[in-house]
Order: C-alpha cells, then sequence, then structure tokens
C-alpha cells in the first residue's frame, strides 16, 4: 500500500521462544515492516504499512534461557533492520524528506529493561550483544525500543505453534492495532 514516506518508519518486530523446538533448540524470528503509524490514544497505536522481510530460524547458538532466545532474535532483527533502514535513508535523503526512524518492538519485558533500563544478564556470552545493542540505541542507530503486548507482536507468529492475529492482520489488511506496554521518551 502506499504510505507517507516523510513520516515513515520501519519497524522490527522481534520474538524467540525458548527451547520450543523437538530438540529443545530455541525458535527466533522477526518481521520487518516499513510503514505509518497512527496514535490511537489510549497507548496503543494503528499501524498502516507494509511487511518487506520476515524470518523465522533454529538458532544456532545454545541458549540457557528465556532471555537469551529473545536476544538472539533482536539481534538478528536488528542487523538486518539497520541495514535495510540506511538503504532506505539514502533514497530519503536524495529525495530530501526526513530520513525514517528505526523502531524495536519487543514482547519482553526482561530485554526491555536489558536495554532501556540498564538492566543486565549474568550469562557472559550475552553481554557483548545487550551491550551491541545498548550502543545502538545510545548513538541513536535504534530510534525506540517498545515494549510491546505479546498478543498484538506479528513476530508471535514465527516462533509459537499457536500464534495471534497480529501478522494475518498485518499480511490480509496491511494494518494491525499493536498495544504498548512500556517505551522511553528521549530528549531530542
Amino acid at each position: 500500500i502506499p504510505i507517507d514516506l516523510p513520516t515513515a518508519k520501519l519497524f522490527v518486530f522481534v520474538d524467540g521462544s525458548f527451547a520450543n523446538n523437538k530438540d529443545l533448540s530455541s525458535q527466533i524470528g522477526y518481521v520487518l515492516v516499513h510503514g505509518n503509524e497512527e496514535d490511537c490514544g489510549d497507548g496503543s497505536f494503528t499501524l498502516h504499512g507494509n511487511t518487506i522481510h520476515w524470518s523465522s530460524t533454529k538458532c544456532k547458538r545454545v541458549t540457557r534461557s528465556v532471555l537469551a532466545s529473545e536476544i538472539y532474535g533482536m539481534v538478528s532483527g536488528f542487523d538486518l533492520g539497520f541495514v535495510i533502514n540506511h538503504t532506505l535513508s539514502m533514497i530519503a535523503d536524495r529525495l530530501g524528506i526526513p530520513k525514517p526512524r528505526l523502531v524495536l518492538c519487543t514482547d519482553s519485558y526482561s530485554l526491555y529493561q536489558c536495554l532501556v533500563q540498564l538492566g543486565t544478564t549474568s550469562e557472559k556470552r550475552l553481554m557483548i550483544d545487550v551491550m551491541g545493542l545498548r550502543q545502538s540505541y545510545e548513538s541513536r542507530e535504534i530510534d525506540e525500543i517498545r515494549w510491546i503486548c505479546g498478543k498484538d507482536n506479528p513476530a508471535d507468529a514465527m516462533t509459537k505453534v499457536s500464534p495471534n492475529h497480529a501478522l494475518e492482520n498485518l499480511i490480509s489488511h496491511n494494518r494491525t492495532t499493536i498495544r504498548v506496554e512500556g517505551w522511553v521518551e528521549r530528549k531530542e
């Protein structure tokens, strides 16, 4: 669908499921959506946009916690989201419009705390990934990190056996409503 490019954002919805495969490996997934958001006023927003990429893969690393699965999902989603957002920024620069903002959305409160409220993890091998994401957030490569309701996360369909209907709405109607549980107001 057509979107308003000057106000468009790149949304990266991430999710991870701990030991949910038959071999007890974790599943990680993400969905990238380029679109516009409309504030509903009740702590939710309606996203109108186009799904431009998705991924659902078995985590190649051994995970020992739910947080580890969520972090690996976030890292994978951010890596591709950053590259696509950089490309969109170059296009926006040539068109003379503002560059799109990169918004990461997770339904994991513990991951959200690690990234925006300076939480920590005791697993040493995850610290590097958390510090890398936090550094990208602080240097504004990531414009926003939002903690969203798990029932509204489109990436849930990438990792769960019985997913919610958010991805179905996004694919069928190019729109979905997402309830935001937490966010951080940043000074410009």
